[in-house]
């Protein structure tokens, strides 16, 4: 075969043979592979199109976590170092833990290396000054020198210069004062003036205001040398301008600041614990403004018909709704401080760490608390329930009632009834609004909000329960009951498990407590709620008459 022909052969089975592999590549790459002519000139230049991604097998969707969620979710990081106050459940155990003061201010120590690990950082210690703060500030004192002499001694966590970590320090009281105004990296002048705060006498706290005033002079600062700035509130108090908080937490978000506070957990559901305060004032406010440890009070305020000392005020776990929120909103903390001799908490009855953490308050803003006030009738009304005065319980009333004539029983009787007169509007100003609300009682979600609603309603239940059917005995005896024994001239109003004498009205009230107070007790067992339901039905709710 000549030359030329055998050329021409070889040169045509090559570019076939390039055909096929071609071909074959570009049905072996798919989609994804993309070929460009190489003679093409000025050819746009194409964007590859997205890679489509193998499907993959579904998965359980994870529910997107809100802040709130992730509050109810959380409970405040405490550890359990030292004994003392009253267990409702005797393992010792309790909520918030039991650290002191000078243990929460070594608890920091982790924050601030965490801190100046990731940048220089600026401290502002704001400090209580008022007189019902004086062991806190002492122990205060106390652990930040000791913090401090070991940054003196050893240098900072990490091995970090002192420039590192800049030190300011003010006081609030009824006024801000700033003790240590210009922040200092000199550790030793720190620890010069941790005693140089002066007591105030006035009982007042300007807790916000001067959270706020921080803000304002220690932002630009934190600006101008590239800062972290980390600001501790050391309180016993939640402050006489807490409404201030959202507006506190707002500018907080503004200034990139983490707070954190030390102070003593809220009475459940008070503004106050029942223990004499340390401090006295007499611009109507509260002496001690400790709490409640949810932005509103969910607690209806009315003592137990038992009678009985004590009792009624429980430590929470919890910190002040306000600096807690706070602390929440900024990504800190609050840390749960008890003292060795303040009067609250003291002895208040505590319960299991873990049972609580179950139930932790929402750390919503006002407008999202309101919200769901809107939402839910059985909410509103425990809302408005828990911001009713005090109700008396009715210990002890006339309960004897000797038949000498009409005259002298029927006055005996109008008597008895006035305590059941001045009572029941009280009562009836807390249960309306509750049975009011009791058609949204199921579409409650959260544990918190049911066990307070429904403790709420059982109480306010049996309360008018025993007011109202104590009354409508003593009417029934009013108009005119025939003893049985003619020998007897005495009638005896005794407590009793039913109220059918009295009408099924009030039957239905009373069953209608025992159902409330009974789910209580078993839906939410070893908790302050369960105790209360308990301790309401430790009386029974009716009344039953016995002749002597």
């Amino acid at each position: 075969m000549p030359r030329r022909m055998i050329t021409v052969n070889n040169a045509a089975l090559g570019w076939i043979s390039a055909t096929l592999v071609g071909v074959v590549m570009l049905v072996g790459c798919g989609d994804n592979v993309k070929f460009r002519n190489p003679l093409a000139k000025n050819e746009p230049k194409q964007q590859p199109a997205p890679a489509q991604p193998a499907p993959k097998p579904k998965a359980d969707p994870k529910p997107v976590q809100t802040k709130e969620a992730q509050a109810r979710n959380t409970m405040i990081r405490t550890t359990s170092l030292r004994g003392g106050g009253a267990s409702r459940f005797g393992s010792g155990k309790a909520v918030g833990a039991n650290s002191s003061v000078e243990e929460n201010v070594e608890r920091l120590r982790s924050e601030i290396a965490s801190s100046i690990d990731f940048a220089p950082t600026m401290i502002v210690w704001v400090v209580d000054s008022t007189l019902s703060a004086s062991e806190l500030r002492s122990s205060w004192a106390s652990g930040v020198k000791k913090l401090y002499s070991d940054f003196q001694a050893n240098g900072l966590p990490g091995g970090k210069s002192a420039e590192a970590l800049s030190t300011a320090i003010v006081s609030f009281g009824e006024k801000t004062d700033f003790v240590l105004e210009q922040p200092t990296t000199d550790f030793n002048e720190v620890i010069g003036k941790l005693n140089a705060i002066q007591t105030d006498n006035s009982g007042k706290e300007s807790t916000f205001a001067t959270i706020g005033q921080v803000f304002d002079k220690y932002g630009p600062i934190k600006q101008q040398q590239a800062r972290e700035l980390m600001v501790v509130v050391v309180t016993d108090e939640a402050g006489d301008d807490w409404q201030q908080v959202d507006a506190i937490v707002e500018k907080a978000n503004t200034t990139g600041v983490r707070v954190y506070a030390i102070g003593v957990p809220a009475p459940m559901g008070r503004k106050m614990a029942e223990v004499a305060p340390q401090e006295s004032r007499t611009d109507g406010i509260p002496a001690m403004l400790q709490g409640p440890e949810t932005r509103y009070s969910q607690r209806v305020d009315m003592k137990f018909n038992s009678g009985g000392f004590g009792g009624d005020d429980v430590d929470s776990g919890y910190g002040p709704f306000s600096l807690t929120y706070l602390a929440y909103q900024t990504r800190g903390s609050f840390l749960v401080s008890r003292l060795r001799s303040a009067p609250w908490p003291g002895s208040a009855i505590r319960f299991e760490d873990e049972v609580m953490r179950k139930y932790p308050p929402q750390y919503l803003t006002e407008a999202q608390y309101q919200t769901q006030l809107s939402e839910n009738k059985a909410l509103a009304a425990l809302h408005q329930a828990a911001s009713q005065g005090q109700v008396e319980a009715m210990t002890y009333p006339a309960s004897q009632f000797v038949v000498e004539d009409e005259a002298r029983l029927k006055n005996a009787l109008d008597g008895a009834q006035r305590i059941a007169a001045r009572l029941e509007p009280l009562i009836n100003a807390i249960y309306d609004p509750l049975a009011e609300g009791e058609k949204d009682r199921d579409k409650i979600t959260d544990k918190r909000w049911q066990a307070s609603y429904d403790l709420a309603l059982g109480r306010a239940a049996a309360n008018k329960a025993r007011v109202d059917g104590y009354n409508q005995m003593l009417a029934i005896l009013k108009g005119g009951r025939k003893f049985e024994d003619p020998s007897h001239n005495t009638w005896n109003l005794e407590p009793a498990d039913t109220l059918e004498e009295a009408g099924s009205r009030l039957e239905k009230t009373r069953l209608q407590a025992k159902e409330y107070l009974e789910r209580v007790i078993k839906e939410h067992p070893d908790t302050p709620w369960a105790y209360f339901a308990e301790k309401e039905l430790e009386a029974p709710i009716g009344w039953k008459w016995v002749e002597y």
